[in-house]
């Protein structure tokens, strides 16, 4: 199920009885995967097949020079989240400025038509496409009418009115509401990176955290404390959930100029640097503080491995 192909690999007529969703879906959130879901449920019900189209960077990146847009989720973790939806295959386009330049006229024939063969397709409400951004969900609606093809424009998912997107997400992150973020998302906000070696200060505190440094690639919730879990993804330590404090920031206390996300993992004392490992935010506990002392510093750190101590984790699906 959900095998990867890219578009350029992609023979015509390959696919057959195609019903397809189309999307950069950074962050695979719940508005995501409920478009995702009924795209799988028609294929099922026309015995035809699903099919997810993406691209392989922010199309903001290319159409905006010089921008950055870090990322919710990297290109292999969405790629696996939306495998898990049971989708039958996933295109994947390489979206550069060749790309960004095709009308939307062109994509729909050499794309949609002639390479995937579609019979249904959704799309959110908002969706604009091709060059210039110049198709939108009336110009699909007006190519397909006569093409036999359903053109299924599904309302933009909302919480308490509030709608869930992408960059409402990123929003929370910016304000560390981390609880806002795992219910918009539908699981615990996580990045992956390798631990480096930093200063060896928690260490020396009597705190030793492993630590990566992620920031110039994935948003991560603003500076502060945090409560949540920490993966070794390592055939050795099994992928077990370990719980965890961690600060993200950049130590105002000691004067630091670079940032980490800097996690003490509880009750723990294995050599893990070079290990690649996924950390996941469960709760904001205190923002960033730059203390008088490190005894000052010392104090709260006891206090917020207290706290850690004492919450239940059992509770939390992930």
């Amino acid at each position: 199920m959900g095998k990867l192909i890219k578009l350029e690999k992609l023979k015509s007529g390959f696919l057959k009885d195609v019903v397809v969703v189309i999307g950069f879906f950074d962050g695979v959130h719940i508005g995501h995967k409920k478009i995702i879901r009924l795209c799988v449920e028609k294929a099922k019900k026309i015995k035809g097949t699903s099919v997810v189209f993406t691209f392989d960077k922010p199309p903001l990146n290319i159409l905006k020079r010089g921008m950055h847009k870090k990322l919710i989720t990297s290109y292999a973790g969405k790629i696996k989240l939306i495998k898990e939806l049971g989708v039958d295959f996933i295109v994947a386009a390489k979206f550069d400025s060749t790309f960004s330049k095709i009308e939307p006229e062109q994509f729909c024939r050499e794309i949609l038509i002639d390479k995937l063969n579609i019979k249904d397709l959704f799309i959110g409400e908002d969706f604009k496409f091709g060059n210039s951004a110049s198709g939108d969900t009336n110009f699909l609606r007006n190519f397909f009418r006569s093409r036999d093809v359903n053109v299924n424009i599904i309302p933009i998912l909302r919480i308490e009115g509030i709608p869930v997107t992408s960059t409402t997400i990123r929003k929370f992150y910016n304000k560390g509401r981390v609880e806002k973020i795992i219910t918009f998302l539908g699981r615990l906000p996580s990045i992956t990176g390798i631990v480096l070696h930093g200063d060896g200060r928690g260490k020396a505190l009597g705190f030793p955290t492993a630590n990566i440094d992620v920031f110039e690639e994935f948003v991560t919730p603003n500076d502060g404390v945090y409560l949540g879990y920490v993966n070794i993804l390592d055939k050795k330590f099994k992928n077990v959930q370990l719980p965890s404090v961690m600060n993200i920031g950049s130590n105002p206390t000691f004067k630091g100029k670079r940032k980490w996300i800097e996690s003490h993992i509880i009750n723990f004392n294995e050599e893990i640097y070079g290990c690649n490992i996924k950390v996941s935010f469960l709760k904001k506990l205190r923002d960033e503080i730059s203390f008088q002392n490190k005894e000052e510093l010392v104090n709260q750190i006891k206090k917020d491995k207290v706290f850690a101590k004492n919450y239940d984790f059992n509770n939390i699906v992930t």
